[in-house]
């Protein structure tokens, strides 16, 4: 999908910004460590540009919001499930080993919080530049991936922020 499609499906009521960089997208899919029996759940899923690039696995459910995208993540990921809705949801119905997450910052903040509460592997989530994670450092090890900036996606974010990979300890 071009850079213009990318821009013209963003929505901002949403606060979609879709992540493209390839070097960025390596170093999620490398700090998520998908094995080809894990079962992958992905939040705020957007066109698909993460989706896309995943390894096989063993199945791969995409979640997202805006009921626009939802055909062409069908499209663009045909083994994929696909489900419309909120993510903060449907994260406590899905069974998952791992959790990828590209949500607005103040959603991946109630996401973190709900994190104790269910069950994973890795959880690799886009978080504000600010998003404190300290609370979770006693039963998780905390990493820090790679920072993302606006030029890292269709459109351009207006904010810097960071991709963080989260596993039990």
């Amino acid at each position: 999908m071009n850079d213009e499609k990318l821009r013209s499906l963003a929505d901002p009521e949403f606060e979609q910004y879709f992540l493209v960089s390839p070097e960025k997208l390596s170093l999620l899919l490398r700090a998520a460590e998908i094995q080809p029996n894990d079962r992958v759940l992905e939040v705020g899923a957007g066109a698909g540009t993460v989706a896309r690039n995943l390894p096989p696995c063993k199945s791969l459910t995409l979640v997202e919001l805006d009921d626009r995208l939802i055909e062409i993540l069908r499209d663009a990921v045909p083994h994929a499930q696909v489900i419309q809705g909120d993510a903060l949801h449907l994260v406590h119905e899905l069974p998952f080993d791992v959790l990828i997450g590209n949500l607005p910052n103040t959603v991946t903040e109630s996401l973190i919080d709900t994190l104790p509460s269910l069950s994973f592997r890795t959880a690799v989530l886009a978080v504000g530049q600010s998003t404190n994670l300290d609370h979770l450092r006693g039963k998780y090890a905390v990493t820090e991936v790679t920072t993302i900036t606006g030029d890292d996606f269709r459109p351009s974010q207006p904010s810097v922020s960071r991709i963080v990979k989260v596993t039990r300890r």
